[in-house]
């Protein structure tokens, strides 16, 4: 009995073509239901024999007609959800030519859909014994152990699989979801981050990848913890978690509680002075500033934030010197060229301040906006009409594409919030 070993070339393409998907089979409708656990994903049914059967001829074509004919009515099966009609035509063909390793890769297959565990491990095992590089199978297996809480061999065969196709995002993903729920956000956060940089807009991957990365988190604050209940560095945490959460107020008390035990570390002043800033706060973020720039005496961050919190705070003449030399320093258009300009209207140098909001117009974003209007200001006042209106333009042009793509962050959210909603709903009532 031959082996028509070639109808496997369309499949491994295929395999390595997946995308993760839900658990309802895109091909067949119909919920694969493996687990109580979530799951990435299967798709199963287009594996199967409509990707395997090529014309031509062989020695033994009848033969290989027949194992066609049973590839064709497993697939024909699987599409019509019916998967244990599907079992039974590629059992056929793996009894009419037992060494087809596809044929029994198959098999697993619908018996992995229909949860028969066990059977479906031995099948695929059967498969890569006969074809120990068989593309998909070792992704398969390990997927079917880990729904057999066989944890260990499931991450063997997985990276098994990555070893023969190392931008297998199914294959990535199963084995972050695998490491995931064995406890190791740590190890399941990096196959992640490869399937999301292969598969960005993968909201499957996505999710997998937050969870991995906040678990992560919560283990290392967790041993944190352990080692110092008291340390500075836990109330550095959480401000960073008070600020993302806009509690500025919250994220200062954090940081002066770090600071009674750390007076002598300048990144608390400094995390403590940008919160300040956000509350409208410019006197107390230059105090904080201060510190920062007294415990690193020459460090242009700390002249930076000093110097442009006495800008914001009617300290211009303070911060004159200070942002010329970070300006000096750096040798670059950034945000010190702004505020630079600021504090050279302020001290009546309208000429050097021109040349200093220009630096800063070439910058992006909010600084750059800025700049422009600055520069409309004093062109103004300098009685350069032609040149005030010009830039007073480019300012608007500049703040009505900002406001443009800020309503659309806003519509994007409430969509999101809106749709979240709904299937939170939808699933409370079922």
């Amino acid at each position: 009995m031959c082996a028509p070993h070639f109808f496997w070339s369309e499949t491994c393409s295929a395999v390595r073509g997946m995308q993760p998907l839900d658990l309802t089979c895109q091909v067949c409708s119909s919920s694969l239901g493996l687990s109580s656990m979530r799951l990435a994903s299967h798709r199963v049914c287009w594996l199967f024999a409509s990707t395997l059967i090529l014309a031509g001829t062989s020695p033994c074509q009848q033969a290989s007609d027949q194992l066609q004919s049973l590839f064709r009515e497993g697939a024909e099966q699987m599409h019509a959800g019916n998967a244990a009609a599907a079992e039974a035509a590629f059992r056929k063909a793996t009894e009419l030519d037992p060494s087809l390793a596809p044929a029994h890769l198959d098999l697993g297959l619908a018996e992995l859909k229909q949860g028969k565990l066990p059977d479906a491990i031995a099948s695929i095992r059967k498969s890569l014994q006969l074809d120990p590089s068989l593309p998909g199978a070792h992704l398969f297996l390990g997927i079917a152990e880990y729904q057999s809480n066989d944890t260990d061999n499931a991450l063997v065969d997985l990276r098994q699989e990555l070893k023969q196709d190392p931008k297998n995002v199914q294959a990535l993903t199963w084995l972050g979801i695998v490491e995931l729920n064995a406890g190791h956000p740590e190890l399941a956060s990096e196959p992640l981050d490869r399937a999301a940089e292969l598969s960005p807009k993968d909201e499957n991957v996505l999710d997998y990848q937050v969870q991995a990365h906040m678990a992560e988190a919560k283990q290392s604050y967790t041993a944190l913890y352990k080692l110092n209940p008291a340390s500075w560095r836990l109330h550095r945490l959480n401000a960073a978690i008070d600020a993302q959460a806009q509690d500025h107020k919250g994220a200062i008390e954090e940081y002066q509680l770090a600071i009674k035990l750390a007076p002598r570390e300048p990144e608390l002043y400094e995390g403590m002075g940008w919160e300040y800033r956000k509350l409208g706060q410019a006197d107390q973020a230059a105090k904080s500033f201060a510190e920062q720039l007294r415990l690193t005496p020459g460090n242009p961050i700390a002249m930076y934030n000093l110097g442009s919190a006495q800008v914001d705070n009617g300290q211009e003449q303070a911060a004159l010197p200070l942002l010329q030399q970070v300006v000096k320093i750096y040798n670059h258009p950034t945000g010190a060229d702004y505020y630079l300009g600021r504090a050279l209207v302020a001290a009546g140098k309208n000429d050097e301040a021109v040349l200093a909001f220009q630096r800063a117009a070439t910058l992006n974003g909010e600084m750059q906006r800025r700049a422009w209007y600055q520069l409309s200001q004093i062109y103004r006042h300098m009685g350069k009409t032609a040149d005030a209106r010009a830039a007073a333009v480019k300012y608007e042009q500049l703040k009505q594409a900002a406001d443009q793509a800020s309503a659309k962050e806003v519509e994007d959210w409430r969509k999101m919030n809106a749709a979240s909603a709904a299937a939170l709903s939808d699933s409370g009532q079922q």
